[in-house]
């Protein structure tokens, strides 16, 4: 499973890396990428789990992240 937080390293980037720590358990590998255009975001941060846009401009708790990840996985 690959997961990327798309954005500048703004505080909500920073909670939804905090989040997706959390509901993954720190088990997983996180991909941080400043700008990637093959996504079209225009709101940041974004999650990309398996190149699947999941969000784009909101902080998902990690309840939430862990629904897409079971989902994706």
């Amino acid at each position: 499973m690959e997961i990327k937080v798309i954005g500048t390293n703004s505080s909500n980037r920073i909670k939804l890396i905090k989040n997706i720590k959390k509901a993954t358990d720190n088990n997983i590998d996180i991909k941080l990428v400043e700008k990637d255009n093959r996504y079209n975001i225009t709101n940041t941060p974004a999650l990309v789990i398996n190149d699947k846009i999941i969000s784009q401009g909101k902080v998902l708790n990690e309840r939430e992240i862990k629904k897409f990840i079971e989902v994706l996985a």
